[in-house]
C-alpha cells in the first residue's frame, strides 16, 4: 500500500454517517482536547501543532502530531533509527556477539501509545475511536533491508489501547496494556505483549483498507460471574469496516487485565488520523489532573556576567506546548507592589520549535540589581499569561503517573502551587549543592513501621518526581544558593534511545520538569554539566563519540547522535545554533559578583584520548593487545586546549576558592566491572566501567593533580559514580568529592584495600573521610544499619573567602536529611586553604595594596605563578607558593576594577 496525497482523502459525510451511531457518555475531540466534543462533530479550524494536546500523555510523543485539525499519526523525526547499544566497548566487555558490534540492525520501532489522562477505568466500561487511513509512509533509503520488520506486512497497525498501569506504557516499556487494533496485513484483534505466561494475542480475518477509508473500534468491557461466584471481565472488540460490515472478537480476562488507562496505539508506517475518541466510563469518575505548560525556566548561573554596570543572566524556558514569545520579569520582592503585571520585562525571547528544538526559548535578560546585593524573584509569562505556578501540587490531584503530590517536596509553596522563581543572593559563604545520577523510574521509597522501604516496582515501572517521599523536605533549611546538576542529568537513554526531538526533550522533561526539580531549579542558580548517558549513549567519550556523529554505518544513526549533542548543548548553555558536527567546548568558569569565589566546569570526557590500548594491530603487533597502556604519558585526558585554559586559570585567578566539576574521578578507587570482564584485576585495561572514570587515563589524571596542587583553595567534585565519598590525596594535598545517586542506583564497587588511610590502585596516597555507598556506610566498609534510608544523596558544599584563612565544608547528606542530621559516610572535612596543595617551597610576605583587588603574582621573566585577592583594608595576607624558591623576587599586581598598583616582592 503506498499512501496518497491526504489533502482530499478524508469523506467528511461519510465520516458523519459512520459515526453517528457511535455515541458515548463522553467524547473528545481528538486534536487540542481540553473539552467534550460530540462524536458526531468533525473537529475543525484546529491549529496544527507537534504538540498531541494537553489532554493526553505518553512516552512517545513524536509518534503524534495535529494536522489538518486532527490527532495524526507521526512517522518520520530526526533520528528516527536510533539503536539500543551503549559505546562499542559494551561488546568487548561484556563479550556480546564475540566481542565486535555488529553494523547491521533493524531500526524498526515498536509501538507508540497516548494515553487519556482522565480515564483510569475499572469495572464494566466502553471505549471507541474512529480512525481516517491515509495509506503507509513512504520512508524507504537507499540500503533499506527488505527483511526489516516495518516493511513486513502486518507490522503497520492503529487501534484502542487499555489496561495500563501509568500513563508510560509505550514502546517497549508496555508490562500491562493490551491493544485492540486493525494490521495492515487484513487482521484485527487483540495483541499483547509477549512474554512468559501472557495470554496469547487474538486475530480474525479483517478488510486490507485502502488510504481514504474511515473505520471505527470499539471495545465493551462487561463484568460477568463464574459459577464459583468469582467474577471475571468479558471484552467484545468490534471493527466497522468501510462499507459497514462489523467484525467482532471477544475474549474474558482476568478483572486486573482490564482495569487501567485507555488511549491510541500506533506502530509501522501505518498513517492514520484520529477524528473522535470516546469513552463511556460506566461508574468509573475522570481523575483531577493538572497540568503545566511551562516545564522548566531555569537560570543558568554560569552565564551571569556584568556588562557595563548591568548584570546580566541567561534562562531556558521549556513548554509543553506552541506559542510565540516569553517574557521574565524580575523583582527584588516576591510580591512586588502593584502585582507582577506592573513589573518591568526583564527580558524577551521567541518560543522556537524547530528539528532539534521542541518549544524551548533561550531568555538573556538583565538584572534590576547586582545579585550580590539581593535575592532577586522571577515570573514567566508566556503570550502574556503568567505560567510560572505550577497546578500539580494543588492538594487533591490524582498521582496519576507518579509526578502527582507524594513523591517529593517543593518546599513551603502552598497548596495552590502558586510560587515565584528565586536567584539566591550570591555572598559568602557559598552554599553549592552537588546532585548527579537522577534516574527516577524504580519504586517509591516510603516510611514503613520497620523502617524505610522501596515500595512498587513491577507493574508499577513509571517516571517519578522524585525516588522517595520526604525528598528534600529540608533543602530550604540548608541556604543553598546554586544547585550543580553534574553527570548523568537527564539519562537520554536509559529508558529508551528516544527516536524523535520530541522524546528526546520528553525523557529531560521527566527528569527536569517534575514538580521537585522544576521547584529546585527556579528556586536557586544553576549550573548543568551533562555526561555520558545525557547524550543517549553509555560511555561516550573520546575519538568514537566524534567519529559516530560524522559517518552513517558505524552500527548507529549518526542523526540520532547529532540531535542529541544539539539539545544538550542548547539546555546547559541556551545557545541558539548548535553545530552537530563540531566538539564542543563546555569548559567555563564562573566567578561570584564579589570575585571570591569560581565554579569552574570542565569535560574529562569529550576532549580524552581513545580507551584502545590495541596499536598497529593490523600491522602485526595485534598479538599483544595492550601496547598503547592506559598510564601512556600521551594520553590526555582533558585534550590540549581545555588542559591549557585549565592551567592559565589556575595560574591567574585570584579568587581564594576555586572548585572544580566534571572531572569524574581522578583517584583510581573504583573498580571496574569484574563480574563481566571475567578478571580479578580491580582495573581491567579494556573494560569499558573502568575506561569510563578519568583515572583510567592516569597520565592525564596525574597532570591535573600536579596543576591543582600546585596552589591553595582548589578542590575537585565530580558525580557519575553513584557514590558519595570525600578524600584528600596527601601529596598534592587535593581534595576530590563524589556524590549521587538521587535516584539511580548501581553505586560502583570499591578496590580492594579501600580503607581511611589507603593507596589507590596507581599508589597515589589518600586519606578518606567519608563514604556512603550501597552497600558500605562508611570508608571502613560497615554495612547500613537496619531500617535506614537508601543511600540516595547530595553533596552539601560551603565555601567562605571571607576568613584570614578561608575555609571548606563538605558533607555528604541523604535526601531525606535536614541539617542538623549526622553527615552520612562516617565523617565529614571542615578544612581551611591553607591545608590544601603541595607544601609551599616559599611565600610571599605580607604586603599593602589595594583593597578587595585582584592580585596576579608573576615571575621577573612574566610567567604567571598565581593569583589571589586583597581584604578590605587593602592587606595582602601572607601567599603560599608552592613551586617558587625563597629569595626570588616576584611582580605583584593589583587591580580593583577601575585603578591597578604593581610592586616588586621578594619571596621568604
Amino acid at each position: 500500500m503506498t499512501k496518497k496525497n491526504d489533502t482530499n482523502d478524508f469523506d467528511r459525510r461519510k465520516f458523519i454517517q459512520l459515526s453517528g451511531g457511535a455515541m458515548a457518555a463522553a467524547s473528545v475531540g481528538c486534536s487540542a482536547l481540553t473539552a467534550p466534543v460530540a462524536a458526531q462533530t468533525v473537529p475543525t479550524a484546529i491549529p496544527d501543532s507537534l504538540y498531541h494536546g494537553s489532554g493526553w500523555e505518553t512516552f512517545n510523543p513524536g509518534f503524534w502530531q495535529v494536522k489538518n485539525g486532527l490527532l495524526r499519526r507521526r512517522i518520520k523525526n530526526y533520528g528516527d533509527r536510533a539503536r539500543k547499544t551503549g559505546f562499542p566497548y559494551h561488546y568487548e566487555t561484556h563479550q556480546r556477539n564475540g566481542g565486535s558490534m555488529p553494523m547491521d540492525y533493524d531500526p524498526s520501532l515498536p509501538p507508540g501509545v497516548l494515553y487519556r489522562k482522565e480515564w483510569k477505568l475499572a469495572g464494566e466500561w466502553s471505549i471507541s475511536a474512529q480512525f481516517v487511513y491515509h495509506g503507509n509512509e513512504d520512508v524507504r533509503r537507499d540500503g533499506d533491508s527488505d527483511s526489516w520488520q516495518m516493511f513486513q506486512p502486518g507490522y503497520g497497525m492503529m487501534g484502542l489501547a487499555f489496561g495500563s498501569k501509568n500513563l508510560f506504557e509505550s514502546y517497549d516499556k508496555v508490562r500491562n496494556a493490551t491493544f485492540v487494533t486493525w494490521r495492515d496485513d487484513g487482521k484485527f484483534g487483540f495483541l499483547r505483549k509477549s512474554a512468559k505466561g501472557a495470554r496469547p494475542s487474538k486475530w480474525v480475518d479483517a478488510p486490507v483498507l485502502k488510504a481514504g477509508d474511515i473505520v471505527e473500534v470499539s471495545l465493551t468491557a462487561e463484568r460477568r460471574e463464574k459459577n464459583t461466584g468469582e467474577t471475571y471481565t468479558k471484552l467484545t472488540a468490534k471493527f466497522v469496516a468501510p462499507g459497514g460490515q462489523v467484525i467482532s472478537i471477544s475474549e474474558s480476562v482476568g478483572n486486573r487485565s482490564a482495569e487501567g488507562y485507555v488511549g491510541i496505539v500506533g506502530r509501522g508506517l501505518a498513517d492514520f488520523s484520529v477524528p473522535s475518541f470516546n469513552v463511556d466510563p460506566g461508574s468509573n469518575q475522570p481523575l483531577r489532573i493538572a497540568d503545566v505548560d511551562c516545564y522548566n525556566c531555569y537560570p543558568l548561573g554560569d552565564t551571569l556576567k556584568e556588562e557595563q554596570g548591568e548584570w546580566k543572566v541567561r534562562f531556558v524556558g521549556l513548554f509543553a506546548s506552541d506559542g510565540e514569545r516569553v517574557e521574565l520579569r524580575i523583582a527584588d520582592s516576591p510580591n512586588p507592589k502593584g502585582g507582577w503585571q506592573q513589573v518591568k520585562v526583564a527580558g524577551v525571547a521567541d518560543i522556537v520549535n524547530h528539528e532539534w528544538r521542541r518549544n524551548t526559548a533561550t531568555i538573556d535578560v538583565v538584572l534590576p540589581a547586582n545579585p550580590a546585593s539581593k535575592t532577586l524573584f522571577y515570573t514567566v509569562w508566556k503570550d502574556g499569561q503568567d505560567v510560572t505556578s505550577d497546578p500539580r501540587i494543588t492538594g487533591g490531584v490524582d498521582d496519576r503517573a507518579g509526578t502527582g503530590p507524594g513523591t517529593g517536596y517543593v518546599g513551603d509553596v502552598p497548596e495552590s502551587g502558586k510560587y515565584v522563581g528565586r536567584l539566591p543572593q550570591l555572598q559568602a559563604p557559598y552554599k553549592v549543592c552537588g546532585l548527579s545520577c537522577h534516574a527516577l523510574t524504580s519504586g517509591l521509597q516510603q516510611r514503613t513501621e520497620q523502617g524505610w522501604k522501596i515500595l512498587g516496582g513491577g507493574d508499577q515501572w513509571q517516571f517519578r518526581d522524585q525516588p522517595t517521599v520526604e525528598a528534600y523536605k529540608h533543602l530550604d533549611d540548608y541556604g543553598f544558593q546554586v544547585m550543580c546538576w553534574e553527570d548523568d542529568v537527564w539519562y537520554m537513554e536509559l529508558v529508551l534511545y528516544p527516536p524523535s526531538t520530541d522524546d528526546a526533550y520528553k525523557t529531560v522533561i521527566a527528569s527536569i520538569g517534575g514538580p521537585t526539580t522544576r521547584w529546585q531549579m527556579m528556586r536557586h542558580w544553576n549550573v548543568i554539566n551533562p555526561g555520558d548517558h545525557d547524550y543517549g549513549m553509555d560511555d561516550v567519550k573520546g575519538p568514537e563519540q566524534i567519529v559516530i556523529r560524522l559517518k552513517d554505518g558505524l552500527g548507529q544513526d549518526r542523526d540520532y547522535m547529532r540531535r542529541n549533542f544539539q539539545i544538550v548543548q542548547h539546555l546547559i548553555t541556551g545557545d541558539e545554533d548548535v553545530d552537530p558536527l563540531v566538539n564542543p567546548k563546555k569548559w567555563r568558569a564562573w566567578k561570584m559578583p564579589n570575585r571570591d569565589f569560581t565554579f569552574v566546569i570542565l569535560d574529562s570526557r569529550l576532549w580524552r584520548s581513545s580507551q584502545d590500548t590495541a596499536i598497529w594491530d593490523d600491522e602485526g603487533w595485534g598479538h599483544q593487545r595492550e601496547l598503547y597502556d592506559r598510564a601512556d604519558p600521551t594520553r590526555s585526558l582533558l585534550g590540549e586546549e581545555q588542559f591549557g585554559w585549565l592551567q592559565q586559570l589556575i595560574k591567574t585567578d585570584a579568587s581564594r576558592l576555586i572548585c572544580l566539576t566534571g572531572i569524574n574521578g581522578m583517584h583510581t578507587v573504583w573498580a571496574g566491572g569484574k563480574a563481566y570482564s571475567k578478571t580479578d584485576d580491580d582495573f581491567p585495561q579494556r573494560d569499558r566501567v573502568a575506561a569510563d572514570y578519568a583515572g583510567w587515563v592516569a597520565a592525564g589524571a596525574d597532570r591535573v593533580l600536579e596543576l591543582i596542587g600546585s596552589r591553595d583553595g582548589v578542590i575537585s567534585v565530580y558525580g557519575d559514580v553513584h557514590n558519595g565519598c570525600i578524600m584528600k590525596n596527601k601529596d598534592h594535598g587535593v581534595i576530590e568529592c563524589s556524590f549521587g545517586p538521587i535516584g539511580r542506583s548501581g553505586g560502583r564497587a570499591v578496590i580492594r584495600g579501600f580503607g581511611r588511610e589507603m593507596q589507590d590502585y596507581d599508589d597515589r596516597p589518600l586519606e578518606v573521610t567519608a563514604l556512603y555507598h550501597k552497600t558500605h556506610a562508611d570508608p571502613e566498609l560497615n554495612t547500613h544499619a537496619p531500617g535506614a534510608p537508601f543511600y540516595w544523596n547530595f553533596l552539601e558544599m560551603a565555601f567562605d573567602p571571607r576568613q584570614l584563612d578561608p575555609t571548606i565544608d563538605l558533607r555528604i547528606r541523604n535526601l531525606v536529611d535536614p541539617p542538623n542530621e549526622q553527615p552520612r559516610g562516617g565523617g565529614f572535612l571542615k578544612t581551611a586553604v591553607s591545608e590544601t596543595g603541595r607544601t609551599p617551597s616559599s611565600y610571599l610576605p605580607e604586603i599593602k595594596t589595594l583593597p578587595n583587588a585582584d592580585i596576579r603574582i608573576v615571575s621577573t621573566e612574566g610567567q604567571p605563578i598565581r593569583g589571589t585577592r586583597s581584604d578590605a583594608d587593602g592587606r595582602l595576607t601572607k601567599t603560599a607558593l608552592v613551586g617558587i624558591s625563597q629569595g626570588i623576587d616576584v611582580i605583584v599586581t593589583a587591580y580593583d576594577g577601575q585603578s591597578s598598583q604593581s610592586e616588586v616582592a621578594t619571596t621568604v
